[in-house]
């Protein structure tokens, strides 16, 4: 091959790569805007989930095109879904995600997955890896459950899922009646610290217990908040997605705007938004809290502070 012939080669092919680079410059990076993540509350889905009318199935909560996102997505990382299963049914799903979080909201039945079988109740938390496919079996009730992965996370990257023995997340089961026992031992204590930010139980697991978290990118909360008291304002760089489960007459203020809570609807807390939570009821407050905050955690910017 003669000299030009390469040159020209060697042209057009660097040609085909320097058309596709581009190039921005702002003048400070850090004011370049991406679409908020909104303040939400999915009434909708939970009414649908809960109705006698509506088959097994899944139901998202995406609101992905709110935030601009092409895959979908209940926050820039997180994804929730209600999984409703009629009596003796089952459903099934295979999830690019690296692990699975599911709340029993009502029913009972199994979560198997790899051979590995889960028997779940009303009120459990239960855990499972990501990848291969998850089967939930109900028993003779009608059940719904919330579950929470962490798709848009892998989708952002454009990854697949772990096999299951390779994700970070284990199969682990978080009985109702621990939850409470567990609660009820930290309760006082941690009412006793004038900086506590919240009554709250955290979840882990044997593979995560150095961290202290259920997954990389999840942080998993049962809150609590007596009767006629308020969860002092505060903030954090992580979002908050709230599933309201003891939920009479209370209520959020995100940003100085009233927010309803609606049981067994998830709703969402904003990144960064001043809120407090408000128990105007006769009973203690409870809600599970799945945030984004093992990633704020690991790169030392939970921002966490009161208003």
């Amino acid at each position: 091959m003669d000299g030009s012939k390469e040159n020209m080669m060697s042209k057009e092919v660097k040609s085909v790569f320097e058309n596709r680079a581009r190039y921005d410059s702002p003048a400070n990076i850090f004011t370049v805007k991406r679409p908020e993540v909104p303040t939400h509350v999915f009434v909708d889905e939970i009414e649908r989930a809960m109705g006698v009318t509506t088959p097994t199935c899944w139901i998202s909560l995406d609101i992905s095109e709110k935030m601009g996102f092409d895959y979908p997505a209940t926050t820039p990382l997180l994804l929730g879904r209600y999984a409703r299963i009629l009596p003796g049914e089952s459903l099934s799903g295979r999830f690019k995600a690296s692990g699975e979080i599911y709340y029993a909201i009502s029913g009972s039945g199994t979560a198997s997955k790899s051979g590995e079988i889960i028997n779940w109740s009303k009120g459990d938390v239960f855990a499972l890896p990501g990848g291969a496919e998850t089967e939930l079996l109900g028993n003779q009730e009608e059940s719904v459950l919330f579950q929470v992965t962490n798709e848009p996370e892998l989708d952002f990257h454009k990854l697949d899922a772990p096999q299951p023995g390779n994700a970070p997340t284990q199969a682990a089961l978080y009985t109702s009646s621990e939850i409470k026992r567990q609660m009820a031992l930290v309760h006082d204590q941690q009412k006793a610290d004038p900086n506590v930010s919240g009554l709250a139980l955290h979840f882990s697991s044997e593979k995560r217990e150095k961290m202290m978290d259920i997954h990389p990118s999840i942080a998993l909360a049962m809150n609590s908040l007596d009767p006629n008291e308020v969860q002092r304002p505060h903030r954090h760089n992580s979002v908050a997605l709230t599933l309201p489960i003891q939920s009479k007459n209370v209520y959020s203020v995100i940003e100085g705007e009233k927010v309803d809570w609606h049981q067994y609807a998830i709703m969402i807390t904003p990144p960064s938004h001043l809120h407090e939570h408000h128990n105007e009821g006769d009973e203690m407050m409870l809600s599970l809290v799945v945030q984004d905050g093992g990633l704020y955690y690991h790169l030392r910017t939970i921002g966490f502070s009161f208003g």
